[in-house]
């Protein structure tokens, strides 16, 4: 007895190890492509990401205090008006850079924080990937966990926010919403101690605060947690462990980060809570009418009426005006249609709506297994099953609204996909496992081995490119090393400019460029900018619109009248067409019609038409932008009421030996 038992400890060991041999290999694959950009240099990635590092960086030299009593005031950001950071920045990202800064140097290392930044976001892309394993394993073994990390590791939505230099809010959400999910899941176990509920609450909650004070995306949480136990409720899944388990995870994601200036009040104010709050009341009554034995309680049209019951309470909070309405981009989500009034969010590519393109490139094969997925977990039916497929629908829901929220969609996918192939490899393997197959079923078992190992073949085979496209996407330079242009190589033109304008631009004097640059204009140029990525001021952004879309004269006094700085940025690309440079489109040149249109909110005489009306797709010749542009494609032009005082090096993209692609940064000041 004692050597048989010792040789299934031993046989688990090894099934132990392989996994564990298995994991690692998946983390380090995850680490590793999301590295690739190294290539052209490590820099921080993308806007925002330097913000963040700014702000990780205040928190290192001036510690937290400020944070909860809001004192600082930015003043290199949205001049004249400055920026209150901490009312305007989620913490969670910057404290956890810092904290990691901080560690790292207790032992003994000397990095900089802008390398532990730029590294972050692969660390955390690890992290996830471990997380997800633990989930997966959690709803369906082992196997399920493996393959659904390794899905994470190559899915190219989620690895568009977590390669090097990205670092942003993404990096520690999603972490923060699969381990919520994976906590909150352990804790509705209806066969947990009471002990062991309280624990894996707790931990839910907090990872629902961390959550909360890091990404906006909390709203998404917010409202699938209450969902579940809506659904629970109706389907009979509700249990005292389920009740238990909501009023932690909600009540300390709610109370822990009320201290922090974002999301502060606003938590508790705004058209978020509704759902949480409706979950409150439909709990409430459910519990009530549970208690008072009512005749019914157990029927099932009680439990629509104790639901419609909430929904008639929370419509009246909601039209009563006790709670703010949802607006910007959470509203867009909700209702996609809300974008075509907001051209300010509509203007940027990760806010547009999925295409079936998009989510191909984005999921590739996994958005065919998700379903295969969704179906065991219907069959399945308990109540890991219900918050899985609910997970899949809202998130799948979200993600069709807002193409940067694939990234919310990622986990989900990933672990359905994965469940979906293990449940379906599931009979197959266990006919053909030693030791089960008796003499009569040996041709029998031959022929499922066959089928076996060709669905092995069509799944290896549909994965390969998948996983291909994946690594061919991460295998990019950041965005300022390529000059924000799609091309894989590396180009001085932001990097020289932005050095250029920390030694020659007066300290304090504003620099105005489109708000796409001005995080790097502030930040890495040392500078001061009129509006960024942030889009504090929908105003602002308008005012810059109006300048760059109106003839020198009035361009001059404008940029005079609204930030006392005649200093003017642009950024235009050209290609080369019958031997001349054409304006190509991904600079300013191709983001103008924004500028009109959002501009037309403020100054209705700025307009597509206005400013093209010669309708050849670019703004006219006698409009400031336009002259640049005319510029930059080589042309003669004369500037009467601003010089040029600053052209980046020209860079060319070269093709088979030919120039093709031309980036310039152009720097003007108005004339005395």
């Amino acid at each position: 007895m004692e050597v048989k038992s010792l040789g299934m400890f031993k046989k688990l060991s090894l099934r132990s190890i392989l996994s564990l041999v298995c994991l690692i290999i998946i983390c380090f694959i995850a680490f590793a492509v999301r590295i690739l950009p190294l290539k052209w240099g490590a820099y921080l990635s993308e806007f925002d990401s330097f913000w963040h590092w700014y702000v990780a960086d205040h928190i290192i030299k001036n510690g937290t205090s400020w944070i909860f009593s809001n004192s600082w005031i930015d003043n290199r950001t949205w001049f004249p008006w400055g920026r209150p950071v901490a009312s305007t920045t989620p913490m969670g990202l910057p404290l956890t850079a810092a904290t990691f800064y901080i560690f790292i140097q207790s032992l003994g290392l000397n990095v900089s924080l802008m390398d532990v930044t730029i590294y972050f976001p692969p660390f955390m892309a690890m992290l996830t990937v471990l997380a997800l394993y633990f989930f997966g394993k959690e709803f369906g073994g082992q196997e399920t966990g493996l393959l659904a990390a390794l899905f994470l590791a190559l899915n190219s939505a989620y690895i568009s926010r977590t390669s090097l230099g990205f670092f942003k809010h993404e990096s520690v959400g999603v972490f923060a919403i699969v381990l919520c999910s994976l906590f909150f899941v352990k804790a509705i176990n209806p066969h947990n101690t009471l002990k062991r509920c309280l624990l894996y609450s707790i931990l839910s909650g907090l990872f629902l605060t961390y959550l909360t004070i890091s990404w906006g995306a909390f709203y998404y949480m917010f409202g699938l947690i209450p969902l579940y136990l809506i659904i629970a409720i109706i389907v009979r899944r509700e249990s005292s462990r389920l009740t238990l388990a909501y009023l932690l995870t909600i009540g300390i994601g709610i109370l822990l980060s009320l201290p922090f200036p974002r999301p502060g009040l606003a938590t508790i104010t705004t058209f978020g809570i509704i759902p949480v709050l409706g979950g409150f009341a439909v709990l409430t009554v459910h519990e009530a009418v549970k208690h008072i034995n009512f005749r019914y309680s157990a029927g099932f049209l009680p439990r629509i009426f104790i639901v419609i019951l909430a929904i008639i309470i929370s419509a009246t909070l909601y039209f009563s005006g006790a709670v703010a309405p949802i607006t910007g981009k959470f509203l867009a989500v909700v209702n996609p249609q809300f974008r075509a009034e907001s051209p300010i969010i509509e203007s940027v590519a990760e806010h547009q709506m999925n295409t079936w393109a998009t989510f191909y490139n984005s999921f590739g094969i996994i958005l065919f297994l998700l379903p295969l997925g969704l179906y065991f977990a219907f069959k399945r039916g308990d109540y890991k099953a219900l918050y899985l497929i609910l997970f899949g629908l809202t998130s799948l829901y979200a993600a069709a609204s807002f193409i940067r929220l694939n990234l919310i969609l990622a986990p989900a996918a990933c672990l359905l996909a994965a469940y979906g192939i293990i449940e379906t490899l599931k009979p197959i393997v266990e006919r053909v496992k030693l030791g089960k197959i008796s003499t009569k079923k040996k041709i029998l078992a031959t022929i499922d081995l066959r089928v076996l190992i060709f669905i092995v073949i069509i799944f290896t085979a549909t994965l390969i490119p998948t996983f291909y496209r994946a690594i061919e996407y991460a295998y990019t330079p950041v965005t300022i090393a390529s000059a924000s242009v799609p091309i894989r190589e590396y180009r001085e033109d932001w990097f020289d400019a932005l050095h250029w304008i920390d030694k020659n631009i007066p300290k304090g004097a504003p620099v105005i460029c489109w708000w796409d640059y001005g995080y790097w204009v502030a930040i890495y140029g040392n500078s001061t900018s009129v509006a960024d990525n942030a889009t504090l001021n929908t105003t602002q952004i308008a005012h810059i619109g109006q300048i760059l879309l109106s003839n020198e004269t009035r361009a001059l006094n404008l940029s005079k009248k609204y930030f006392n700085s005649t200093y003017i940025l642009v950024f235009i690309t050209t290609a080369k067409w019958l031997n001349s440079h054409q304006p190509l489109g991904f600079g300013d040149e191709g983001k103008w019609g924004w500028m009109a249109r959002i501009a037309n909110k403020v100054h209705p005489e700025i307009s597509i038409e206005s400013v093209d009306k010669d309708a050849n797709g670019l703004p006219d010749w006698d409009t400031l932008l336009g002259k640049l542009i005319l510029y930059a494609c080589g042309r003669n032009v004369t500037l009467t009421k601003f010089n040029i005082i600053y052209v980046s090096p020209s860079h060319q993209y070269v093709v088979n030996n030919e120039p093709k692609i031309t980036t310039q940064v152009i720097i003007v000041k108005g004339t005395d």
